[in-house]
């Protein structure tokens, strides 16, 4: 059994876009079986949803996660297999988790409000044309939230990234930018946000726990040597 598991390790490794592509094929199989036979039984609303504006010019950040998303990906797997494994691993997990919590409590919006006459123009069809598509649906946690913060999380993880302040700072722009675009957009709620960073952080922290483990202890030998030399 335990030569399966390594056969099995090592022809992934050998061809780690079959990891991503064997498991997309798996997710949206299972989101889409879940938007066509789940119905929604929690509203999800806070007060705070109704200050925020529409604004339809944040279209454009909305749909970069389509592009940033499979672009981190490629680019991580040409950084080396460890830090591939570990965002396929982070990402996933998330994707999977959020998956149940889909089936388990499934979650909709009353946000987006009907076309108006006077909403016309390319940035306005982008959005009608993406509401067409996206139903207010399975929406708590935001995966587009979840996974944006995920792959930041994972930059900065990035031994050799840790002082390059201009790229922590673009990838740190996309998120925000990502982020603010579900809620300006009435893609989703003030609390799928919160929820989908909350996911993120508790994901990541249980798949770099060995990195965060040894950083203390290295930090503690600092300190000591330091305390020991005043």
């Amino acid at each position: 059994m335990s030569e399966k598991v390594e056969s099995i390790k090592k022809w992934f490794k050998k061809y780690p876009y079959a990891i991503a592509i064997f498991y997309l094929i798996f997710y949206l199989s299972v989101f889409s079986w879940l938007e066509k036979n789940v119905v929604p039984k929690y509203i999800i609303h806070c007060k705070l949803d109704e200050i925020i504006p529409f604004c339809e010019v944040f279209i454009i950040p909305y749909v970069s996660w389509f592009v940033y998303v499979p672009a981190a990906f490629i680019w991580f797997k040409h950084r080396g297999w460890e830090d591939y494994k570990k965002l396929c691993l982070m990402v996933f997990t998330g994707l999977t988790i959020c998956l149940c919590i889909y089936y388990a409590f499934p979650t909709g919006l009353n946000l987006r409000l009907a076309q108006k006459p006077h909403d016309t123009g390319f940035l306005y069809n982008m959005v009608h044309l993406l509401r067409a598509i996206d139903t207010p649906t399975n929406v708590c946690p935001s995966i587009h939230v979840m996974n944006t913060v995920m792959i930041f999380q994972a930059v900065c993880s990035l031994d050799h990234l840790k002082h390059r302040k201009l790229t922590i700072a673009a990838h740190f722009v996309i998120m925000v930018l990502i982020c603010a675009s579900t809620v300006l957009l009435d893609q989703h709620s003030v609390i799928d946000v919160i929820c989908g960073i909350m996911m993120s952080f508790v994901i990541h922290g249980c798949v770099y726990k060995v990195e965060w483990k040894e950083a203390l202890a290295l930090k503690k030998t600092v300190q000591k040597k330091f305390s020991e030399n005043a």
